[in-house]
């Protein structure tokens, strides 16, 4: 009898839950679960904002490029003679593709998925023969690869080239150092250092730091032209003559 009366009262309580009267219904584990489950994505979407949106999870990556409209410095006196641009090096990590973001102290991050069309060092170099070809500072100008002669040489060392956060908005960044000679005799005409910051960017984006550095190799093949055309003004220098 024992046993019966315990089958009973365990099918009044199954009757009594299907009813809605007597014993609650068990909550649901998936909902007791749900808030854990909220702080996890919350603290995920956090994480990924300090991280900045150069770091996307997506498998497919896209190319970026340094673009910018050519500006005229109006140098009036060029150079007799062709210059040859020799390629530009990077110190690493700066000569990767990736785009990189970094702190004051070189702690420095790789983007997978955002990434530049070549090395800075060749983008650098490549705009810089455009504009001194469209501005005339010499009378022809020869990648290293062309066996034509050339009466001077440019080269650069790349030692910055990233988007930089310091605890401040974050900003581009361009440091560098070029230099420029003469073949024959062999002369240092000028060997300087450049270093640029943009203003502070509203996100940290590709596209917003892509164009910040545009603006910063713009910059610097303004004050390089500048430089030369001081040079070809000098009445103690032949290159004008």
């Amino acid at each position: 009898m024992k046993n019966i009366n315990v089958k009973q009262e365990a099918g009044n309580r199954k009757q009594e839950a299907r009813s809605g009267k007597g014993f609650l219904l068990p909550f649901p584990r998936s909902l007791l679960l749900a808030p854990c489950f909220f702080f996890l994505i919350l603290a995920a979407l956090l994480l990924s904002g300090c991280l900045g949106s150069l770091f996307s999870k997506s498998p497919a990556p896209d190319y970026y490029q340094i673009d910018y409209p050519y500006q005229p410095s109006g140098c009036a006196k060029p150079f007799s003679g062709a210059v040859r641009i020799w390629p530009f090096g990077a110190t690493a990590p700066f000569d990767r593709e990736q785009m990189i973001v970094s702190s004051p102290s070189l702690q420095v991050r790789f983007s997978s998925h955002y990434k530049w069309v070549n090395p800075a060092g060749n983008m650098v170099a490549d705009n810089l023969m455009r504009d001194l070809s469209l501005e005339k500072v010499f009378e022809d100008v020869i990648p290293a690869g062309n066996p034509m002669p050339a009466a001077y040489g440019i080269s650069g060392q790349i030692y910055r080239f990233a988007l930089e956060e310091n605890g401040s908005p974050p900003h581009a960044l361009l440091d560098l150092e070029i230099s420029f000679w003469q073949e024959k005799p062999r002369t240092v005409l000028f060997r300087k250092h450049f270093h640029y910051q943009s203003s502070p960017l509203a996100s940290t984006g590709p596209s917003e730091f892509s164009a910040a550095m545009a603006g910063l190799v713009s910059q610097l093949s303004t004050d390089i032209r500048n430089d030369l055309c001081a040079i070809t003004q000098d009445s103690s220098h032949p290159a004008g003559d």
